[in-house]
């Protein structure tokens, strides 16, 4: 039996995004599902705004998690240079990095890195009353010493390597085709990582913006791809954005419905990153060591 965590980014950012995580978290609690939100602690470096406190308690107390997702998310290069599949959304991102590498380079130490951290950390407990357990970093862009920095504040799991990036195709600098390719740089289960941690790949996105137009054939890929990784996987995590979700409704929980069912056919079920931490399933299933990737 595999397990599925409904990922949700960019909680915290957006004054309008509030009303994406209310509606969605609704859709969730209709399927009777829990969902995790990597939330943003200092969005652009201000202070989470009453609307996003007051929506991220509602929901803590609803039964949904959240966990941390960087410190400000300002920009895609907070914890490490530029990373596939961001680099495929946006093309630009390597040459902006290439023109800022003086500055950037620098913040990649495991002092600078922790300390962003444990700012963050500091801020959910603070703010929202719960201790994250799970990180991911913002854009996918991560470096060796981002891990030293997550073992030493006792974070010992993370999630931001992707299986597949057929999710993105759709834009329009990119091949158009949404035929089910994965990567196989990685395992395509949770792995054991740098300094310990336990990585737990993303399946796949299919609610960018703009997938809307292609629902059909998104939802078909869904199928195919929780097929799939229920005969490779005990756990799998899938991702939205909340900017992703609000882009089209109508798709988004079109996509969650038919991926319920398809998970139901499977006899899977679906926790949140908390429980499967809590519960040892999450550390059980890391029966592999992950590839060396980072090249900083």
């Amino acid at each position: 039996m595999t397990t599925f965590i409904w990922s949700i980014d960019d909680a915290g950012s957006g004054e309008p995004l509030v009303e994406s995580m209310r509606r969605t978290c609704a859709h969730f609690d209709t399927h009777g599902l829990a969902s995790t939100w990597f939330t943003i602690p200092k969005p652009q470096g201000s202070p989470l705004s009453p609307a996003w406190r007051d929506e991220l308690a509602r929901q803590i107390e609803a039964g949904h998690d959240l966990q941390l997702h960087g410190l400000t998310h300002a920009d895609c290069y907070e914890f490490g240079p530029p990373a596939w599949p961001a680099t495929a959304i946006q093309p630009a991102m390597q040459p902006t990095f290439d023109e800022r590498r003086a500055e950037l380079m620098p913040r990649y130490t495991v002092e600078k890195l922790q300390a962003r951290i444990a700012e963050g950390m500091a801020i959910f407990q603070e703010e929202l009353g719960v201790t994250p357990t799970a990180f991911r970093a913002p854009c996918g862009a991560i470096s060796k010493p981002l891990f030293t920095a997550l073992h030493n504040l006792g974070l010992r799991y993370h999630s931001v390597m992707y299986i597949s990036g057929s999710g993105y195709q759709h834009l329009p600098h990119n091949s158009g085709s949404l035929a089910q390719v994965w990567v196989d740089a990685i395992p395509h289960r949770p792995f054991v990582w740098y300094e310990g941690v336990i990585e737990a790949p993303i399946l796949n996105e299919y609610t960018w913006r703009g997938a809307g137009a292609r629902s059909a054939e998104f939802i078909d890929l869904a199928r195919q791809d929780v097929a799939r990784i229920a005969a490779e996987s005990p756990i799998a995590v899938l991702l939205m954005h909340t900017h992703g979700i609000a882009d089209d409704y109508t798709h988004a929980f079109r996509l969650i419905d038919a991926v319920v069912e398809a998970v139901a056919e499977r006899g899977g079920r679906f926790a949140t990153f908390a429980e499967v931490i809590r519960s040892g399933e999450l550390a059980a299933a890391a029966t592999v060591r992950g590839p060396d990737l980072p090249a900083v």
